[in-house]
């Protein structure tokens, strides 16, 4: 008797979990957390270079889960008390949280002084190591945003990845191990990514990898916390559909339309201005001519043929110094590109540099170089408008390294038509003196370049007559005085005749001022002599300066105004050929004049049409269709899966999980006409709801096949193949009358409610027993 009422009063599945596979589950779900950690830590790939960020990686994400795994207990021999825990408490950690809470930060602040300051460190935790590490964890968000990326791989900015990572990691793990919901514990590592999507907005790459990790990682950690309990096969053979989100994220990701630009969080601050404090290098060609035999550096290029190297560029003029107004900011190698400028086609030009006797804080460069490796230590600063480069101090005889520069090929028909750029600052000119008199000699010197350019319709027919018209009318001398002041430039322009590359460079400048070019004056050199297959010598004779004049859209030409430059072919500038006689530009002021439009492009074209050129479907139309991509994706999986359900439970091979399978697809039904989804309910209690509420043949069957499903549960009975086909023909009958009862709006509300995790499923259990009454229907 008493075996009958055991038999008859337990539930059809039981709550009371394993604490063994509970266990091990939470175990095994660390693996998944370590990937999302690992993959929002990646995302700082386009801060830091890579080499630099993996071994941080490393240790911030494996540390702190090997802790919170071993303070939990898991790893552990449980005591035996807990063995008899209440059921409903099995496989939950014992550990109290503020202990582990305060280890991991204990062995937070060992592991960033025996790594990333351990050269500061005096062998104690709290001493000058983690005081350093403290202060520069304060100010690294600030340093990085006024960083040119990716930033330079110092432990005082490698510490800001390192703590974030580890945070994000020891709190997902001490999630997977405490509790229960399957997707909880990637929260940290989805916050922790949103550190480098702000932080790398302007960095090299994309963070679409990174994204599609941490896509597919938390897939994954679904799937392995779901509480399904699924044979290891199963679990293998739902990989590639884990692995498909984040396949999307990174295929799809960068062609999605309609995007834009990411914010940048780098607008908004004030990066530190260093201004340059050093001897202008203007100042110094006269020395490096009368010195022409020193060497100056030697350098090994790719095969393309070297141009100019840039060393300087000089853009405030007050009528004495040619001086720079470059703003130095940290790089850890990479240089910005010019805003706004597009000189159309290029050609890399690869170089390695040693210096041998090179004054001043300037490293040359080829043009405008795209990205620098110098040794390891080395302070590299940059100007982000110019592209010169600095090292804030001397630079040492010996200093080797490398640098890729893209030199540009400019479109003269393009240059033609092109409109000055608009930039007071570099059209400036000081026209006062000390006493507020106006200077003489800036009347003079835009009288000659309103000469000069008379009859000149476009901003670069202007640039070009001037630079042949000082190409033609002087003479280069290295012997000549040095001196740029307004005083030194009329004296050149109106009776001297004879001057260096100083001269010539500094003249055009001013005079292109004069007449609305915004220019300003590069110093460098010229390629030097071959001396090898790719290595050349750059010696004092070398040196040269240059004008550069400012277009929009293009950015800034170089131009040659020195005689012989254009004949030397050491310069890939645009420059108009020497004229044969120097009456030419006068003729040529007499030709009709050029139509004052260009030609235009397809894009222009597009553009004046009230178009845009390239540009995807507009954010207002792509974000509502993607929202109904997704809703229509949702209600198809919420479609399917209750078909999938039901032919998995039927089509199990074992005869004892269809009866199971077939009563529990039963439970289910009954929830349509008001079998409460929570709450606890044994076979018997289910069995009576269904015969009140279904009645007729299939209601009255429903007894007995609780009956059933209790000795196949709990009694040992195995079933055959025929009482199982019995179970369902059952479970069709309920089916087909609940189908008949129940609209079909309503039923399909409840199936798109049953498809978000953890709904529409019901918990039996043999606590809580409940009669149901009038009242609780």
């Amino acid at each position: 008797m008493s075996t009958t009422a055991a038999v008859a009063t337990p539930s059809v599945r039981s709550e009371v979990p394993d604490p063994e596979p509970d266990r091990a589950r939470r175990l095994w779900s660390l693996l998944p957390v370590a990937a999302l950690s690992g993959a929002a830590g990646y995302g700082f790939a386009r801060v830091f270079p890579p080499s630099e960020l993996l071994p941080v990686l490393a240790v911030a994400v494996f540390a702190p889960i090997v802790l919170s795994a071993v303070l939990s207990g898991l790893l552990g021999r449980r005591p035996a008390r807990e063995s008899r825990r209440p059921a409903g408490q099995g496989g939950r950690p014992t550990t109290p949280l503020w202990p582990s809470a305060l280890l991991t930060v204990v062995a937070w602040a060992v592991v960033v002084s025996a790594t990333l300051f351990h050269e500061v460190s005096d062998g104690l935790p709290g001493g000058p190591a983690l005081r350093a590490a403290w202060s520069a964890l304060l100010d690294a968000p600030h340093a990085l945003l006024s960083t040119i990326l990716p930033a330079p791989g110092e432990p005082e900015l490698l510490v800001l990845p390192h703590a974030v990572v580890w945070t994000a990691t020891a709190v997902a793990a001490e999630l997977a191990l405490r509790t229960r919901a399957p997707l909880l514990p990637a929260l940290p590592a989805v916050l922790a990514f949103g550190f480098p999507l702000v932080l790398g907005a302007d960095g090299p790459g994309s963070s679409y990898a990174a994204a599609g990790a941490l896509a597919g990682a938390a897939a994954l950690l679904a799937l392995v916390r779901s509480r399904a309990r699924l044979p290891l096969r199963a679990l293998l053979l739902r990989l590639p559909a884990v692995a498909a989100p984040g396949l999307v994220a990174v295929l799809l990701g960068p062609h999605l339309p309609g995007l834009g630009a990411p914010y940048d969080l780098r607008e908004t601050v004030t990066p530190p201005t260093v201004r340059p404090q050093s001897t202008s290098p203007l100042d110094q060609v006269a020395a490096w001519t009368r010195n022409g035999d020193e060497g100056v550096f030697t350098v090994r290029t790719s095969g393309t043929a070297p141009g100019n190297y840039r060393l300087a560029v000089l853009d405030r003029y007050d009528g004495t110094t040619w001086t720079s107004g470059a703003g130095l900011t940290r790089t850890g190698g990479r240089v910005p590109a010019e805003k706004g400028a597009d000189p159309g086609r290029t050609k890399t030009l690869q170089q390695r540099f040693t210096v041998r006797s090179l004054p001043g804080i300037w490293l040359p460069a080829a043009d405008r170089p795209s990205s620098v490796r110098t040794p390891e230590g080395t302070s590299l600063s940059v100007d982000p408008d110019s592209g010169v480069l600095s090292t804030g101090e001397a630079v040492p005889r010996g200093f080797t390294y490398s640098a890729a520069s893209h030199l540009p090929g400019y479109d003269a028909e393009r240059l033609r038509y092109a409109a000055a750029a608009d930039d007071p600052a570099r059209v400036r000119l000081p026209a006062l003196d000390a006493a507020g008199q106006p200077i003489p000699s800036v009347r003079s010197f835009r009288e000659i370049a309103e000469r000069v350019t008379r009859g000149s319709t476009h901003p670069y027919e202007r640039a070009v007559r001037l630079a042949d018209w000082l190409r033609a009318t002087y003479r280069f001398d290295p012997g000549a005085l040095p001196g740029h002041t307004y005083r030194s430039l009329e004296f050149f322009l109106a009776q001297g005749g004879r001057g260096t590359s100083e001269q010539f460079a500094a003249s055009y400048a001013v005079l292109a001022r004069t007449v609305g070019l915004p220019t300003r004056v590069a110093v460098g050199f010229r390629p030097g002599t071959r001396t090898g297959s790719g290595t050349w010598q750059v010696r004092g004779r070398d040196v040269l300066a240059w004008p550069e004049v400012r277009f929009s859209g293009v950015g800034w030409v170089p131009f040659h105004p020195t005689p012989g430059e254009t004949a030397r072919g050491g310069s890939p500038a645009v420059s108009a050929k020497e004229p044969e006689d120097p009456r030419q530009a006068d003729r040529e002021s007499t030709e009709p004049a050029p139509p004052s439009t260009g030609p235009r492009t397809p894009g222009e074209s597009s553009r004046a049409a009230g178009g845009t050129s390239g540009s995807g479907p507009p954010v207002w139309l792509v974000v509502p269709l993607a929202l109904l991509l997704l809703a229509t994706a949702y209600v198809l999986y919420a479609l399917w899966l209750p078909y999938r359900r039901r032919g998995r439970r039927r089509g199990d091979p074992d005869a004892r999980r269809r009866v199971l399978g077939a009563w529990q697809q039963i439970t289910e039904v009954l929830t349509e006409i008001g079998l409460p989804a929570t709450g606890a309910h044994t076979a018997q209690e289910v069995a009576a709801f269904g015969a009140e509420r279904v009645g007729d043949a299939a209601g009255r069957r429903l007894p007995a096949l609780a009956t059933l499903v209790n000795e196949v549960e709990y009694g040992g009975r195995s079933p055959d193949a025929a009482a199982a086909a019995s179970a369902w023909a059952d479970c069709d009958a309920v089916e087909k009358t609940v189908r008949r009862r129940v609209p079909r709006r309503t039923r399909l509300l409840r199936v798109l409610r049953s498809a978000v995790p953890g709904r529409g499923r019901v918990r039996v259990t043999s606590r809580g027993r409940r009669p149901w009454s009038t009242a609780s229907r």
